[in-house]
């Protein structure tokens, strides 16, 4: 199957490039290893760009992923049956994504257009997304003001198993500026209003005194995040070329808070230096660290009844999903890019994920470190 998808992309470009502008036709793999047999994903991706007559262009990004491994349920670790050490990890059954992303664009001296449509669908989840993009070019082409809104569209399937609907529009306003011929920085700022079914279907909170006659067992029972949320998200860059030492560097900064207290901050460095006619080396560290959410909490929990039936709308709200805690990742990695020709590139990439909690409650085994393989392939022509 991903075979026959990546011969459709190259089919699709051949038939179509005849007559047309510059094209491109990019393909990756990935591959990202949790340590201690945990969550495996690889992906494969495919994206062709075709530039038509009269400023318009196309672009195609298609994805395939396949999951397996463990993931953290919500049980601590340390409430496991000793019988079954594992009890706190969830088995992932190889699962298959398939993603589509079609954007179609407009670029003339005034100003950009874009439109976006994106399909992603697994088993348990069917999203689909709309996004309308548009820039004003000002000071011969070295300012642009940009704006965008977006709708996506997703039908999840619950604990119970059956699909109920999330749905997520956001707006978003920013600025590209060319200082000079060797630096420019971006600044944008979006705004979302998620509402729907926010839980995660497959994590729960772990809670005793279920029944009187085993006090001391420990059961897990659905999260309940409210189904309503507000996210604010502030992004800049800066790009520099660095013409003494022939090297391009870029660094970017995200910062996102929004109504569950939680609040993110993303640091991102990445330097490209060319070594000869052929090589150029990229390494790269992205540095994250969130605080933790309102209503989240690893500890084991007395029995309440509103358990049994819990409300989105009015709470109480609750999860032990440590994706909430209060947490800090490490990013290190290095792509080599080699050209094969002047119009043919194929790059390799590893990067080392650690990632740990940053309270004192949550278990240190359910974060998790990885490995992160990347082979790439760029063709344009």
């Amino acid at each position: 199957m991903r075979l026959l998808f990546l011969s459709f992309l190259i089919c699709f470009q051949l038939l179509w490039n005849k007559g047309y502008g510059q094209n491109a036709l990019k393909a990756k793999y990935r591959e990202w290893l949790e340590d201690d047999d945990r969550i495996e994903v690889s992906s494969w991706y495919a994206e062709t760009e075709i530039e038509f007559e009269k400023d318009w262009s196309f672009e195609f990004l298609g994805t395939v992923d396949a999951w397996s491994g463990a993931t953290p349920n919500g049980l601590p670790p340390e409430e496991s049956d000793p019988g079954n050490p594992n009890e706190w990890l969830n088995v992932v059954p190889e699962e298959i994504r398939k993603a589509g992303l079609f954007t179609i664009r407009k670029e003339v001296p005034e100003y950009n257009f874009g439109f976006e449509y994106g399909i992603s669908d697994e088993p348990d989840y069917l999203s689909r997304s709309y996004a309308l993009q548009y820039s004003y070019k000002l000071a011969a082409e070295t300012l642009l003001l940009n704006a965008g809104v977006s709708f996506q569209d997703d039908s999840v399937q619950n604990a119970d198993g059956a699909f109920v609907e999330k749905t997520t529009p956001t707006i978003t306003f920013g600025l590209n500026r060319i200082l000079d011929k060797f630096t420019s920085f971006t600044v944008n700022l979006s705004y979302s209003w998620p509402s729907g079914f926010l839980s995660d279907p497959y994590k729960g909170v772990p809670v005793t005194e279920r029944f009187a006659s085993i006090p001391d067992e420990v059961f897990l029972f659905k999260e309940n995040r409210p189904d309503q949320r507000e996210i604010f998200v502030l992004y800049s860059e800066i790009s520099r070329y660095f013409e003494s030492l022939a090297l391009g560097g870029h660094m970017s900064y995200r910062y996102f808070k929004d109504d569950f207290k939680l609040d993110g901050h993303t640091l991102e460095i990445e330097s490209n230096k060319r070594m000869g006619d052929s090589l150029v080396w990229s390494p790269r560290y992205r540095y994250y660290r969130q605080s933790q959410a309102s209503f989240y909490s690893p500890l084991v929990r007395k029995y309440e009844s509103y358990l049994d039936s819990p409300n989105p709308s009015l709470g109480p709200f609750y999860s032990a999903d440590h994706r909430l805690s209060s947490l800090e990742s490490h990013s290190y990695g290095l792509k080599i890019s080699y050209f094969l020709r002047d119009n043919l590139i194929a790059d390799l990439g590893f990067d080392r994920y650690l990632t740990s909690g940053k309270d004192v409650f949550t278990d240190s085994r359910v974060y998790p470190d990885a490995n992160v393989f990347t082979l790439g392939l760029q063709w344009e022509y």
